[in-house]
């Protein structure tokens, strides 16, 4: 039998380099982690193989170059740092980028409005919300069939600054692109407590305190891991589930990215622990529709007006609480696989989610103001993996601005410009 029909490992595992049992239709890995299994064709090629006959080399970007933008500060070491090399890395972009490409599961099929801005092709399911709906929390999964070229070293160090300058936001205004200001109104978790003011004092540090510093995040770091996960339910328990995300991402984003050797060691054996959480929060949140609803109120004592308002200021804090979740997962989902491939030449990439694309949305500073422009207007609720079709659809200010910082990343800082002034160059 001729070798080119040997059944080849599916796409989800040979990304991730794990082991797949080449089973039809579906290999037993994809089967229990609920991933698309997708099996490339016999007759495709990832490989350009005329580098190969030149004798070209591919080499990854050196770490040292990413972390010397220093994201935190400007007293960082990092000659510590090894260049990383990879003599067979042969794509035209790093596996880091792959949670932001399309896939054939998500691709493949002709484009449709309702794929496109989830404005619904099929009946819908009235009881829930549009961002609650089953389908809009399907992870978008990775493949190496893409056409994306971007420079590697600068939409990375790109990313990882302007990651920096969110959780600047946060410290210094209360919040950033994925953390909504109304998101803790009740109160901030005493996990992020602690991580904000670790934040904070990591920021303001000097040379004599440094060491005692890390310390600190690092003990901090320590105790949130040997907590439990939450054991309420409903929008406290995502909420719970959350906050502990982004108290962890903190922490691993000040370690992952300081000078220290020691630290950033400690940081990286927390990593599949940020991961394991990332995904129970999203198995939490992918399951739930508003259940509680109306239950903190009697709707016996509400007139009609009351009951419109109520429904409005609800379903506008449910997104909020979504949203939220979508944009965390989206961030940390990229950091960690940007640490990842700069320091082993490949990130076992998990995939990337559905996020609100509408400019708007996310600084509407009212229950009204958000029901207005979601209801008059498509709130374009996409996969992050597939910015062009958007792109082609819609100006550049009607497109978040985190959207755009993601999309970078596949298409590159240069075309989000081009785009960004297309309208201005055609007047």
């Amino acid at each position: 039998m001729h070798s080119s029909l040997r059944q080849k490992a599916c796409l989800a595992c040979s990304v991730s380099k794990r082991g797949c049992d080449k089973q039809l239709p579906e290999c037993q890995r994809c089967l229990d982690r609920h991933l698309d299994c997708v099996y490339p064709q016999s007759k495709r090629r990832y490989r350009d193989d005329s580098a190969l006959e030149n004798n070209q080399v591919h080499h990854l970007p050196s770490s040292q170059q990413f972390l010397d933008l220093n994201p935190l500060g400007d007293r960082f070491d990092h000659e510590s740092w090894g260049v990383i090399n990879a003599p067979n890395f042969i794509p035209v972009v790093p596996d880091v980028m792959f949670p932001f490409i399309q896939t054939p599961s998500t691709c493949g099929n002709t484009l449709s409005t309702h794929s496109l801005t989830h404005e619904r092709a099929s009946p819908p399911d009235t009881s829930t919300p549009w961002f609650l709906q089953g389908d809009t929390w399907e992870i978008g999964r990775v493949t190496k069939d893409t056409d994306c070229v971007v420079d590697v070293e600068l939409e990375l160090k790109s990313f990882i600054q302007s990651v920096a300058e969110m959780l600047q936001s946060w410290v210094k205004n209360g919040h950033n692109s994925f953390i909504h200001r109304r998101l803790y109104e009740k109160g901030l978790p005493t996990c992020l407590q602690d991580a904000f003011t670790t934040l904070t004092t990591y920021n303001g540090r000097n040379s004599a305190i440094e060491e005692v510093v890390l310390q600190i995040a690092l003990d901090r770091l320590a105790a949130l891991t040997r907590q439990g996960p939450p054991t309420t339910s409903g929008a406290e328990c995502i909420l719970a589930h959350l906050a502990r995300v982004q108290s962890l991402f903190i922490y691993e984003f000040i370690m992952l990215f300081d000078g220290s050797v020691r630290v950033r060691a400690s940081a990286e054996k927390q990593l599949p622990t940020l991961r394991q959480w990332l995904f129970q929060m999203w198995e939490i949140v992918k399951e739930y529709r508003g259940e509680e609803g109306h239950s903190n109120h009697d709707q016996s004592a509400e007139t009609e007006l009351d009951s419109e308002y109520n429904a409005c200021v609800e379903q506008w804090r449910l997104w909020i609480l979504t949203e939220s979740v979508r944009r965390t997962y989206a961030v940390v989902e990229c950091i960690t696989n940007v640490f990842e491939a700069m320091t082993r030449g490949w990130a076992s990439c998990e995939g990337a989610p559905m996020i609100t694309v509408r400019s708007g949305l996310w600084e509407a500073g009212s229950a009204l103001e958000w029901s207005e422009l979601s209801c008059s207007k498509s709130p374009i609720l996409v996969t992050s993996l597939r910015p062009i079709p958007i792109m082609s659809q819609y100006e550049a200010e009607e497109v978040d601005e985190l959207v755009k910082e993601v999309w970078a990343v596949i298409v590159g800082s240069d075309r989000i410009q081009y785009w960004s002034t297309r309208k201005s160059r055609a007047k």
